[in-house]
């Protein structure tokens, strides 16, 4: 390539990528632990965790089983790899070991010496933060279309759902609904379908369900004893513009049921973090838990990390204990933190705050009715009354487990756009929130489901100008070295309708790029 080419090109390129202005952030978080008495202590299921290096061998394992073999004598204990106890999931190295009380302490400095342990530590678990909902509809709301710039549905209580409007959703559908993108939701489990005594929800019934997995029985039939997860589940892909109930922020997403919760909301870190391993080995895109407690975990955090490394975007709950620090998960690394605001947008009574949080959602309060429909303020979807898989209505319920789900739906739509880094998702879900302020209460702000794929819609078009012009400048170099006679000019123009051309195709079947 001559001087002359160079000029020319020099200042395309250059102009081309200062408009791919969207670096990629990772989130740095003051991992620093509190002092214990500012934290809540959670209670311990008696079992230790014990998760080995991912790639450990046959032998690797069975050395650590020897090794715990001998911390426990003398007590009588097996020395094969049984000595582990229960593997938590498929190939995940996890392990859950009842070891006796009196010898835990003893496995724990044993392990943690070993190289090929990459955490180990006394199994608590995490529940569901405190909510409360109210039941029932008064009847249809009135639904407006009169801007051919909005999408309104016609699920007839759409309109007590000023949750969506308020994150921009009308707009949002103009652009995308999250085709393509599977979103697992980490919880209570799905009332997914018409099976053995299960029924399906009922706005469910256009909903793509993809195969989870049930972490509290250990079995393929994530079913919701609870409601919570069918609730949060909702809220990320209810059936929309179905004529039935409400709609969902991602509608043609997929939701991946992954059972981690008893029926009374509680379980174990150990299943948690297997199932975030088994969205990310799945085909999980988004991650939403909408779960937490005072205190941090290793497995989780090394299983938030693998689902990371995968290009899975994790999303959680700040908490409902109305204090100024958010909880685990949502502390963790590599987790964006939701908060919780109201209809005025004004951070609700009960949400965590403070030192960790990322972007606030509507959460609700079911105190008040500030837009006057009637209803109270809280974040309406379809689910089981009562943990009964028989009963079913539309329930409104208030808290950080409900604006969770809304930030994990725009960050589906946002994947679905061909923006793929979980840390470039989570640095527009910042960039396109609305700013309310005080950062201490709602970190970068509300979220924007349009703004962000305004900003999705940028960034994918500067990437694709910029790979379309790299395939441009090689074709052009392959036609001046095979005729070397041809005019810069005639070059040139063959390499860019080439491109061009290229450039116009889904990203999709252009290996390495979709």
């Amino acid at each position: 390539m001559n001087k002359r080419t160079l000029f020319i090109l020099g200042p395309i390129v250059a102009i081309v990528g200062a408009l791919f202005y969207f670096s990629v952030a990772v989130r740095v978080d003051d991992s620093s632990e509190l002092p214990m008495d500012t934290l809540s202590v959670d209670t311990p299921t008696g079992a230790i965790l014990v998760d080995i290096e991912d790639d450990a061998s046959a032998e690797d394992q069975q050395r650590v089983a020897t090794e715990l073999a001998q911390a426990i004598a003398p007590f009588d204990w097996p020395t094969n790899q049984d000595a582990l106890g229960a593997e938590i999931g498929d190939s995940a190295n996890l392990f859950r070991l009842v070891a006796p009380p009196s010898e835990m302490n003893d496995v724990l400095e044993a392990l943690r010496a070993d190289p090929d342990v990459e955490a180990v530590e006394i199994e608590r678990t995490w529940s569901l933060p405190e909510w409360s909902g109210a039941s029932g509809v008064a009847g249809a709301a009135p639904i407006v279309q009169d801007d051919p710039d909005r999408f309104v549905p016609n699920d007839p209580y759409y309109g007590y759902q000023w949750h969506l409007d308020q994150i921009g959703m009308p707009e949002a559908w103009m652009r995308n609904r999250g085709a393509g993108v599977v979103v697992a939701v980490i919880d209570t489990g799905l009332a997914y379908r018409d099976d053995a005594g299960w029924n399906r929800a009922p706005d469910l019934a256009d909903t793509t369900i993809v195969g989870g997995y049930d972490f509290v029985n250990n079995d393929a039939e994530p079913d919701d004893e609870h409601g919570h997860g069918t609730h949060v589940s909702g809220t990320i892909a209810q059936s929309t513009n179905n004529g039935l109930g409400v709609a969902g922020v991602a509608p043609e997403a997929s939701i991946m049921p992954l059972k981690v919760l008893d029926a009374n909301g509680s379980g174990g870190w150990g299943g948690i973090a297997a199932a975030i391993r088994y969205a990310a080995d799945n085909g999980a895109n988004v991650i939403n838990m909408s779960l937490g407690g005072g205190m941090s975990s290793q497995a989780v955090q090394r299983a938030i990390d693998y689902a990371h490394e995968h290009g899975v975007i994790v999303i959680a709950a700040a908490g409902n204990s109305a204090r100024g620090r958010v909880e685990y998960p949502a502390r963790h690394d590599h987790v964006v933190a939701v908060g919780a605001v109201r209809y005025d947008r004004d951070l609700s009574f009960y949400s965590n705050y403070g030192t960790g949080l990322d972007v606030v959602a509507p959460g609700g309060d079911l105190r008040v009715d500030q837009n006057g429909d009637g209803m109270p303020d809280g974040v309406l979807q379809n689910t089981l009354v009562g943990g009964n898989p028989n009963r079913f209505d539309y329930l409104a319920w208030q808290g950080t487990s409900m604006a969770s789900p809304h930030a994990a739906g725009v960050a589906a739509l946002i994947y679905s756009t061909g923006v793929l880094d979980p840390d470039t998702v989570e640095q527009m879900l910042k960039q396109s929130a609305d700013d309310l302020g005080d950062a201490n209460r709602f970190g970068s702000g509300l979220i924007q489901a349009n703004h962000a794929l305004q900003l999705a819609s940028q960034g994918t078009s500067a990437a694709r100008g910029i790979a379309t012009l790299g395939l441009a400048l090689l074709l052009m170099i392959g036609l001046r070295r095979r005729s070397p006679m041809a005019s810069l000019p005639a070059s040139s123009a063959w390499a860019v309708a080439f491109g061009g051309g290229l450039g116009l195709l889904p990203w999709a079947l252009i290996p390495l790029v979709g």
